[in-house]
């Protein structure tokens, strides 16, 4: 019987071979670099779905000739190739340069989404300006001494705070385009109407992810239509370099949308949240419990303010807030009379 091998030198060869799999990775990423050149000077798209998938396809099929869990292999290409996505979409935003010679001032940019937007734009090489009590005095004070010059102006602030530094442009109309990015409408529409009439060209959206996102591939982001064409056609404008998906929606029907989107999201996965807390459960999961346990840990990261705003600032999330609390009576009356037939209806709505 031959001599089992030393552990020792076994976890040295895996160790090895960890390298050699980092070092391949690499290789691999400054080819797709290679590839997004060649992309750019001849205007192709970022992403080649039909060779994504022929990627994933040939990575399953050599995963079985290896003994290896097809999922496995699929879920380490498909993370290279997000990776190389991200690292095309950069590249993409820099060679777009939408910004070149344009300067841009972020209200709220020391926040968390205003740190995003600041890197989005300087991305897309706009010199960069911030305008933010939590910044230094210098930086606040060089920042508003741009506002009435800049070419761009975004609002990452709270809808309120966005009101009330809308009046004071109302006094003072800067000469660039001025957009928010607040999640919830309706307060602002007045005063996008007064800055408007003051001959501000004023747009809006919504970008539908957190500060962490890097690559937009698949992301949505909600343009609102002010009336102002070439303000919208501003905004598209940003994001053209980037995969992100754009929908335009009336500014006047962006609260009732996210009444459904977020509002009612949120609620449901506080009320989850809020069930749980204080009962006392062994360390067992299902796959539902570890979904919404995971969606609930996440929300709990987010600002408590801008959760409340959305709830309460959004004039249509009352209404979506009490369809859930009616739809939970309706499953515990279904329940308490063991009426199979009324769960079962309430189940078939999930049915996509």
């Amino acid at each position: 019987m031959s001599e089992r091998p030393d552990l020792a030198d076994l976890r040295l060869r895996i160790q090895d071979l960890d390298r050699a799999i980092l070092e391949t990775a690499a290789e691999r990423t400054r080819l797709a670099r290679t590839v997004a050149e060649i992309k750019m000077r001849e205007d192709l798209p970022t992403v080649d779905y039909a060779q994504e998938k022929r990627v994933l396809g040939n990575a399953r099929s050599a995963a079985r000739e290896q003994g290896i869990e097809p999922d496995l292999a699929e879920d380490l290409l498909a993370r290279l190739i997000q990776a190389s996505v991200t690292e095309q979409e950069a590249q993409r935003l820099r060679h777009a340069g939408t910004g070149e010679g344009q300067v841009a001032v972020v209200v709220g940019g020391a926040g968390r989404m205003g740190r995003w937007v600041v890197r989005f734009l300087q991305a897309q090489r706009f010199q960069v300006q911030v305008v933010d009590p939590e910044a230094t005095e210098e930086l606040d004070r060089s920042g508003r001494d741009l506002l009435p010059s800049a070419d761009l102006i975004i609002c990452a602030i709270p809808p309120r705070a966005v009101v009330e530094f809308y009046r004071t442009l109302v006094v003072r109309p800067p000469a660039g385009l001025v957009c928010d990015i607040a999640s919830v409408k309706s307060p602002l529409i007045d005063t996008i109407s007064e800055l408007q009439e003051a001959g501000v060209r004023v747009g809006s959206f919504h970008p539908m992810f957190g500060p962490a996102t890097v690559v937009l591939r698949g992301e949505d982001v909600v343009v609102c239509d002010t009336g102002d064409e070439e303000a919208v056609a501003s905004v598209r404008s940003l994001f053209a370099p980037t995969l992100a998906r754009l929908f335009v929606v009336d500014v006047k029907e962006h609260d009732r949308l996210m009444a459904e989107i977020l509002a009612l999201a949120h609620a449901t996965t506080m009320a989850f949240s809020s069930a749980q807390a204080g009962s006392e459960l062994p360390p067992v999961h299902s796959t539902t419990y570890r979904v919404l346990e995971d969606l609930a840990s996440a929300l709990a990261q987010e600002s408590p303010d801008v959760y409340f705003e959305i709830q309460a600032d959004n004039p249509y999330a009352a209404g979506a807030v009490e369809r859930l609390g009616r739809a939970l009576e309706r499953i515990t009356e279904a329940v308490r009379t063991r009426d199979r037939k009324a769960f079962a209806a309430l189940m078939g709505v999930m049915s996509p």
